[in-house]
């Protein structure tokens, strides 16, 4: 079996959806489509009073992306766990995993990340009631306030020790063999795989944890999407794949625009998964055409993707909580601008600072010692 070699388009992929990570969660903080925003700015939806819905580009674009673009991490994260695996033992794979993703997600949150989730606290509960609440629920209110964007990296990690698992049954990789067949008649069939997955293991109240379609879609890059002749597929019908996510897409908009997009009544429909597993993979082969290169700038991004993924929602928290006395005096758009711009700028500064100092670089970002 051909090693997989590094492919920039996929590099370039995820960067540039970590960027469109960062400008849902500028909007995010002020979504008021189905829920009362958690900071002020704007007023409740209608819809929240049985009236009509209004819609906006904040609204829109937040709908436009949320289904399909930590779909697309998961299906990516598969496709690069092959090369590493073909690198490393699966021991090896597991420790880095563990270093990388487990310990910002645990130990970073109950030592760091919690502040930014005290940032949300104060928002969330009235100050007469934060007043009665014991210190130590506090803390814990405000670690499970921190996890935030770093959901991802639980659940990431719990993908990981479902393919080591897979693996050691599977030792002679029949699994991988059978992906390799993959056509474009399964490639579209797989998309009813995933829409039976999204209604399975969903943890209740907390939706982004969706124990099952997401670690499918992860182990579906690796077994099925990592194969040269599968993104070959995906580059000769990229655009079939875009088209067809993107006409989901506005009826999936159309449907449910007004109800909150993270509801598992709008995230189940099939509807609503076929937009976001043909898009996911209609990024993958329009990339291939457009984002396979690298220069100085891809290289930046690459490395520094992950320090902005990881600090990104602190540095938007801090910069709402300061805005708080302009909102509401200035055009929204001009909140909206200057959180993104302060969460790309000041997640670089604040992962080019941290990631230098050993103990706070290991507890953030899993890095032992400095690169040399």
């Amino acid at each position: 079996m051909n090693n997989v070699k590094r492919k920039n388009y996929l590099d370039n992929i995820r960067w540039i959806t970590i960027l469109i990570v960062v400008a849902f969660h500028v909007f995010y903080y002020y979504n008021n489509i189905g829920v009362t925003p958690m900071f002020t700015g704007l007023s409740d939806n209608p819809v929240i009073q049985g009236g009509a819905v209004t819609v906006t580009f904040g609204g829109v674009f937040q709908y436009a992306v949320y289904q399909w673009f930590m779909l697309l991490l998961f299906i990516v994260s598969g496709i690069c766990a092959r090369g590493s695996l073909e690198r490393k033992t699966k021991k090896q794979f597991l420790k880095d995993r563990a270093l990388k993703l487990l310990v910002p997600s645990t130990l970073g949150i109950l030592t760091i990340q919690w502040v930014g989730g005290y940032l949300i606290y104060r928002q969330q509960i009235p100050s007469e009631e934060a007043a009665n609440i014991p210190g130590v629920a506090k803390y814990l209110i405000c670690a499970g306030c921190g996890i935030g964007a770093l959901w991802f990296c639980q659940v990431l990690f719990f993908s990981c020790l479902l393919l080591v698992l897979i693996k050691a049954i599977d030792r002679k990789d029949s699994l991988l063999k059978l992906g390799s067949r993959t056509n474009i008649v399964v490639l579209i069939l797989l998309a009813v795989v995933m829409i039976g997955a999204a209604q399975i293991l969903n943890v209740p109240m907390i939706t982004t944890y969706r124990m099952c379609y997401y670690p499918l879609a992860f182990l579906l890059g690796y077994y099925v999407f990592s194969h040269d002749k599968v993104l070959l597929t995906l580059k000769k019908w990229a655009l079939f794949f875009l088209t067809a996510g993107i006409a989901f897409g506005v009826v999936y908009i159309v449907k449910f625009y007004g109800t909150y997009y993270a509801e598992y009544e709008v995230l189940n429909r099939p509807v609503s998964v076929l937009h976001a597993y043909f898009t996911a993979l209609g990024v993958i082969g329009v990339g291939q055409y457009i984002l396979n290169f690298a220069n100085s700038f891809t290289a930046f991004m690459n490395k520094a993707g992950w320090g902005i993924y990881i600090c990104h929602i602190f540095v938007l928290l801090l910069t709402n909580t300061l805005l708080i006395p302009v909102v509401g005096r200035v055009p929204m758009f001009v909140v909206y601008l200057i959180g993104f711009v302060a969460a790309i700028f000041g997640s670089i500064v604040l992962w080019e600072v941290l990631k230098r100092i050993p103990v706070i670089r290991y507890l953030l970002f899993g890095i032992k010692r400095s690169k040399k």
